[in-house]
């Protein structure tokens, strides 16, 4: 009788620590770390023909020089934007204040 009792604590006491464990046999899959942030990506620059005054013909210029989108314009210097659309200086002013805007 005693050797029965032993028997069924010890079994017992095995289904318990494997109870108290059951996480870490089944669910190895699952994960207990948090997940890593997610990173927002900015959204495009909406291209430079948004802007008033720039048509077709200086968009396709500023693309072509490296000035496709909003960001891009309103970082750029007025010589530059003057010179890639092939108006003046303070043409490309005023459009760069407009990209500023946006």
């Amino acid at each position: 009788m005693k050797t029965l009792a032993k028997v069924i604590g010890l079994v017992g006491g095995i289904a318990a620590v494997i109870w108290a464990m059951r996480d870490r046999f089944i669910s190895v899959a699952t994960s207990r770390e948090p997940q890593p942030p997610a990173f927002k990506a900015e959204p495009p620059s909406p291209p430079v023909s948004t802007i008033d005054g720039i048509g077709p013909v200086f968009a396709e210029r500023l693309t072509a020089a490296g000035l496709g989108n909003v960001k891009k314009l309103a970082e750029a210097s007025p010589d530059r934007v003057a010179e890639a659309a092939s108006v003046s200086a303070a043409r490309a002013r005023t459009w760069i204040d407009l990209a500023k805007q946006t």
